[in-house]
């Protein structure tokens, strides 16, 4: 397991150890299941607000942007965009001409992709010559349901029929839920396995897949996130190869979702060594692979494109034609384009001198010292804590017996997520995401997506939480 911000003598990261040591249920393959009332991500941020704008103490962790660690990009990024601009347009683009008279800058036209953009994000994931299709359109929601409908078609082609399945991590972005409910899929958990934690394994997905039959479940596609939402962890290039290996022996093609990758301190190209699985995968393995990116995460979580990658070696590029052809078929369905002024920025972050953490300059040192001290927070109590190349980590709030630190009237461990989430608030002003978000498994009650894109102030109010809860249970 890779976990980039986080040494594995880690404190926090040994006790999370011991934790999953103790939940089998977060061990073992688990189905999705909503619980009944527990507030979604926008719920929570407008409870922040409302709790804010009535006077009351409010530490937001429900959902970070990276403009909340308080510091600007680089100085010479926005010189840097326009004479990115200018390079693509004196190369022939009209796309991205400037224009006069009209509200953006920008030709107002039906344009599906930005060729120039699109190819420079492609080389930027190391790819070398293996044929890839690709497809850009407004944000990341909109590629992951655009891609979805185009697994969901070859599913059909090829008769995969009865109750549809994806793969996720053991904890999984709250966001996939809604989407999945829409398009009629089920969501199976991968286990946590012993020497991979809360990261995704090869060996989690063979479980996964095992327990769909058992289900009779028929999945349609895995989605591992690199690094992970909500915990921030990755995978080692070779697990990363056999994952992908196991995927296609079960005829599973692999979208990896790496909208945090740019954010991993040796970069996104290592989050998700393309270079590396291109050399390492036969053809007809790599063709099930496919990477959803969104550069300008790095800069706004929501002004953004979303990109979708499909690796289409020669005479295997069957997945890649199924996904992509029915991609693009939506998109020009729904007015789904990517918006010029985002699509240039991405261009613009994988051409800045010195890569995108120059081009984030303050921005991304903040961010890095909130990551390191959120991790020592959990350390200095030896909380079990996850966090790494993300701006997301997870903690268990437990004592060292693995027993929540929320207690009943009665001084019992709680074990309901969204009373924990409600005592959170109540007490502490701490909206945080409950880990009954991300997983359904019982032990997800005790556990707490937190966000490192905040203040260190914030980050030392959470610590002093940690410690109040503590005290109250020795």
């Amino acid at each position: 397991m890779t976990d980039h911000a986080t040494p594995k003598t880690s404190p926090s990261a040994t006790a999370m150890e011991r934790f999953l040591a103790q939940a089998p249920g977060l061990r073992s393959p688990q189905l999705a299941v909503p619980i009944p009332g527990l507030p979604t991500l926008p719920d929570l941020k407008k409870l922040a607000r409302d709790r804010r704008a009535a006077g009351h103490p409010v530490i937001d962790q429900s959902a970070g942007d990276i403009d909340d660690v308080g510091q600007p990009l680089s100085a010479d990024f926005g010189a840097w965009i326009e004479e990115a601009r200018d390079r693509i347009v004196a190369a022939g683009s009209t796309e991205l001409r400037r224009t006069s008279g009209d509200a953006y800058g920008f030709p107002g036209n039906y344009q599906q992709q930005y060729p120039a953009v699109v190819e420079t994000l492609v080389a930027s994931w190391g790819v070398q010559s293996t044929p890839v299709r690709t497809i850009q359109t407004v944000s990341g929601r909109t590629a992951i349901d655009f891609v979805l409908r185009g697994l969901l078609a070859r599913a059909d082609k090829a008769g995969k029929n009865g109750r549809r399945a994806l793969i996720f991590d053991t904890l999984q972005w709250s966001g996939y839920e809604p989407l999945a409910t829409d398009l009629g899929l089920e969501m199976v958990h991968c286990p946590a396995i012993p020497r991979h934690g809360l990261s995704s394994s090869a060996e989690g997905l063979a479980a996964a897949l095992e327990f769909a039959r058992d289900q009779n479940l028929t999945p349609i596609a895995a989605i591992p996130i690199l690094p992970s939402n909500p915990t921030g962890v990755g995978m080692d290039r070779e697990e990363l190869a056999r994952y992908v290996e196991t995927a296609a022996a079960a005829d599973l093609p692999v979208m990896i979702d790496a909208f945090y990758s740019p954010l991993v301190p040796e970069g996104h190209a290592a989050a998700v060594p393309l270079d590396f699985l291109e050399k390492e995968l036969a053809p007809e393995a790599l063709a099930y692979l496919g990477v959803l990116v969104g550069e300008t995460k790095v800069t706004s979580s929501q002004n953004k494109t979303g990109t979708m990658i499909w690796m289409a070696p020669e005479g295997h590029d069957a997945v890649a034609k199924a996904v992509i052809n029915t991609a693009l078929t939506r998109m020009r369905s729904v007015n789904g384009y990517p918006r010029p002024q985002e699509a240039l920025v991405a261009y613009a972050l994988h051409t800045f001198p010195g890569g995108v953490h120059a081009a984030m300059g303050p921005r991304y040192k903040a961010l890095d010292e909130t990551r390191r001290a959120m991790r020592e927070a959990c350390d200095a109590y030896g909380l079990p804590f996850s966090i790494g190349g993300s701006f997301y980590g997870t903690a268990a709030l437990v004592d060292g017996d693995g027993q929540s630190l929320f207690r009943d009237a009665d001084g019992r461990p709680m074990t309901d997520a969204k009373k924990i989430s409600e005592m959170l608030i109540g007490q502490f002003g701490l909206v945080g995401a409950p880990g009954g978000m991300f997983t359904p498994a019982p032990e997800g009650a005790s556990m707490v997506r937190l966000t490192a894109a905040v203040t260190l102030e914030d980050v030392r109010k959470v610590r002093d939480i940690f410690g109040q809860l503590l005290d109250a249970v020795r």
